[in-house]
């Protein structure tokens, strides 16, 4: 058990749902005279009453607490055996012990709780101002039976806690086993399509330019378009296998990726330096504001992968009435780092927004690509634990929040 405040909340409100334990202290009560009798949950520095029958108004109610270093418990915890008074006056143990002096007993009985795994818990006790018949086989047998039945409660707990946890995270594993199965359908279908597609162009290509070589007045305009066709077909199937590469490269490594200080306009200007091609003929603007002082540790290649799929597609899917516009923007939100990048572009169709991160999936069907920028961004997060969420208008464009 872990001695926090956290832990004493949880293991009282446990007590509270043993519906037998008020008439286990009843039953104390009843049968053996003694005005207070308590289930007691003690730590190395708590004394926490659960549950509480008081007849002789102690003046304690379940979720009081007294100093533990006061209580006979405190000394029941290391040597875990009970300790049963029946007239303090004329018992050579304890008639000077500090703890009857202080809270004015007469009588005492104390039996310790003991989990099955061998952990304890705490103590099933009563107390009262004059002496009682305490020490006989009849009442201490009623009290370790007690006790016993409370640690088999507490245990049984625990267990059916500990198997609903297990229940969800299973439940929460086939859901994900669920998804990566039809990702890895759709993975595989997809590529295939995609593959097949640029290939069975570049054979058709090939066949047609092997008849033109074979003319007898060679046409060379015809040549070099076709030869500009072979290349825009090998450019597509170098794109696909590119990011399918990516996809595999980001599961196998997510668990080993190591983390590093990122610096944010230092990984945007590297990625600048890989798209600058687009953003020369795009004439694309872009900004980066970062938090003074801010520290963010991830994968560097991995948020390189990150920036650079979020910043090609803000400029790949530009606005045609504007020059494209984006904000890289990074700041503590309520305790996290939280990543922003906002651009003026087309905005993503109403229609087609719940299929944002699926695999394959394009917003815009007139602008070239795989469809899986955004599919490798999630991929990413998820596999950190990481979340990214979205807005987006045809009127402002789109931001991506990404919470570290």
């Amino acid at each position: 058990m872990i001695d926090s405040h956290d832990a004493l909340h949880k293991d009282l409100e446990a007590v509270r749902q043993i519906l037998v334990v008020p008439t286990i202290l009843n039953v104390i009560c009843e049968t053996t005279g003694m005005g207070f009798a308590a289930v007691a949950r003690v730590t190395h520095d708590r004394w926490l009453a659960c549950s509480v029958r008081d007849d002789v108004q102690f003046g304690l109610e379940a979720g009081g607490e007294l100093q533990v270093e006061t209580t006979l418990c405190n000394e029941i915890r290391d040597h875990r055996n009970p300790i049963v008074i029946d007239c303090v006056a004329e018992d050579p143990l304890y008639k000077d012990h500090h703890t009857p002096r202080i809270y004015g007993l007469q009588s005492y009985i104390s039996i310790p709780i003991i989990l099955k795994n061998g952990a304890f818990f705490g103590t099933l006790c009563a107390i009262d101002t004059k002496p009682a018949k305490l020490n006989n086989d009849k009442v201490i047998g009623m009290f370790t039976m007690f006790a016993e039945l409370l640690a088999f409660h507490l245990q049984s707990l625990e267990l059916l806690e500990r198997s609903q946890v297990a229940a969800f995270e299973l439940q929460h594993e086939n859901k994900a086993l669920t998804q990566e199965n039809f990702d890895l359908e759709s993975f595989v279908y997809t590529a295939s399509h995609d593959l097949k597609s640029p290939v069975s162009n570049i054979e058709g290509l090939l066949n047609e330019l092997s008849e033109v070589i074979a003319r007898e007045h060679l046409d060379k305009a015809d040549v070099r378009q076709l030869i500009h066709m072979m290349r825009h077909s090998l450019k597509r199937f170098a794109v696909t296998i590119k990011d399918l590469t990516t996809i595999v490269e980001v599961d196998k490594n997510s668990d080993s990726a190591d983390t590093e200080e990122i610096n944010l306009q230092e990984v945007v200007e590297h990625v600048k330096y890989d798209l600058v091609s687009m953003i020369a003929s795009s004439g694309a603007k872009i900004e980066v504001d970062c938090e003074e002082g801010l520290v963010l540790y991830f994968s560097k290649k991995n948020f390189r992968s990150i920036i650079y799929n979020l910043l090609s597609n803000a400029i790949k899917y530009r606005s045609p009435d504007r020059t494209p516009e984006v904000l890289l923007k990074m700041g503590m939100v309520d305790g996290k780092v939280q990543l922003s990048v906002t651009d003026n572009g087309m905005g993503i169709p109403v229609e087609k927004q719940d299929k944002v991160f699926t695999m394959f999936r394009r917003f815009h069907d007139h602008v070239e690509g795989s469809g899986l920028g955004l599919y490798i961004v999630k991929r990413i997060l998820d596999n950190s634990r990481k979340q990214i969420r979205f807005r987006s208008s045809a009127a402002e464009g789109t931001t991506f929040t990404i919470t570290f």
